[in-house]
């Protein structure tokens, strides 16, 4: 073969390499673009939370006085249409206990969580908290009165005392004066 043609090929060879990663990063981004779109259309369709605050249904300021826990046939689905993930759960947790939530995957653990803070609403059930039923309080009024130890427990940023008391309710006697509670 003549030297000629084969630099010719080999120019030839390399154009075709760069056009070819051209095309593809440019083909990538503009998926990226395209998705970036959907994406901000969805989140102009998503509904409002409930309430933060529910003037007529706010809980007494020593709620949750005992911190018993009942499930009645609570039902769960996140999408309007998705089938149910949560079947008619009923159980109780008794007040003062430690409750460790186990299971395999899929198995709805997180969705139970997710049910006590209201981040997704029950289809039919009752969640009830020392007999009040948490679907018809503002979730500002649930959120700050629970709290849960995270399967890592991981402290955030800022000083112990900004962990303990994140939204700076009480003093620093307050918080070194309390006191574990011991398990029934």
């Amino acid at each position: 073969m003549a030297p000629g043609l084969v630099g010719l090929s080999l120019s030839y060879a390399l154009v075709l390499t760069f056009a070819q990663v051209f095309f593809t990063q440019w083909y990538s981004s503009l998926c990226n673009y395209i998705i970036s779109v959907e994406r901000i259309k969805q989140f102009m369709n998503i509904p409002p939370e409930p309430p933060a605050i529910v003037e007529d249904k706010r809980p007494p300021f020593s709620w949750p006085s005992e911190g018993k826990i009942e499930l009645q046939d609570l039902k769960i689905r996140y999408r309007q249409n998705a089938p149910l993930v949560l079947k008619g759960i009923t159980c109780t947790f008794r007040e003062g206990a430690r409750v460790g939530v186990v299971g395999r995957t899929g198995s709805g653990k997180t969705t139970l969580i997710s049910a006590l803070f209201r981040l997704v609403e029950p289809e039919s059930g009752k969640i009830l908290i020392d007999g009040l039923d948490i679907c018809y309080i503002g979730l500002k009024d649930l959120r700050m009165k629970l709290s849960i130890i995270p399967q890592e427990p991981t402290l955030f940023r800022g000083s112990v005392r900004t962990n303990l008391d994140p939204s700076g309710l009480y003093s620093d006697d307050e918080i070194w004066k309390v006191e574990p509670i011991n398990s029934k």
